[in-house]
């Protein structure tokens, strides 16, 4: 096969892949975080994990906040995303490409994203307003400390990865 005949099917393949890749995964931050911390709270104690995620916080602080943070139920709300983008993938597979089938798929898991980005919102405000202001303050140093820990993770895992492409590595 010719290269030229290569690159416009692999163009082509592009430009039908490309709305489903140019959809944003919901944000990230928070709901994450929340999956990880409700997997860490089964088994290890619910006051232990608010410790180490808001070590400065008082008592009373961190259960506000753990409180917030539990308040949707993350599970429900990924099920709903994965359908919609399942919904997206069947649509781009099929013989013929329904544009508008596809634009309704992309836009339903947009919405559920929006709605459940804005529940956790709505959460951390109210919670953000019942605190003292010495806990207001602590969680923010706690935040600061949290996404520090995050990027130098990140940044790890990064290196990591360039060490085995390079074939250097053996982590």
């Amino acid at each position: 096969m010719n290269t030229k005949l290569l690159r416009a099917a692999g163009f082509g393949l592009l430009i039908v892949a490309s709305p489903v890749l140019a959809q944003t995964p919901p944000p990230a931050s928070d709901g994450q975080m929340q999956g990880r911390m409700q997997g860490h709270m089964q088994g290890r104690g619910e006051g232990r994990m608010g410790a180490r995620m808001f070590p400065t916080m008082s008592e009373a602080g961190r259960a506000t906040m753990m409180d917030a943070m539990r308040s949707s139920n993350r599970r429900d709300e990924r099920v709903q995303v994965r359908a919609a983008r399942d919904r997206m993938l069947t649509i781009v597979e099929a013989d013929r490409l329904d544009t508008a089938a596809l634009k309704k798929a992309m836009d339903d898991e947009r919405s559920i994203a929006a709605e459940s980005q804005q529940r956790r919102q709505t959460a951390m405000l109210a919670a953000l307003t019942k605190l003292s202001v010495a806990d207001r303050k602590a969680f923010v140093v706690d935040a600061r400390s949290l996404r520090e820990k995050m990027q130098e993770r990140m940044s790890d895992r990064r290196e990591r990865m360039r060490d085995r492409r390079r074939g250097g590595g053996e982590s």
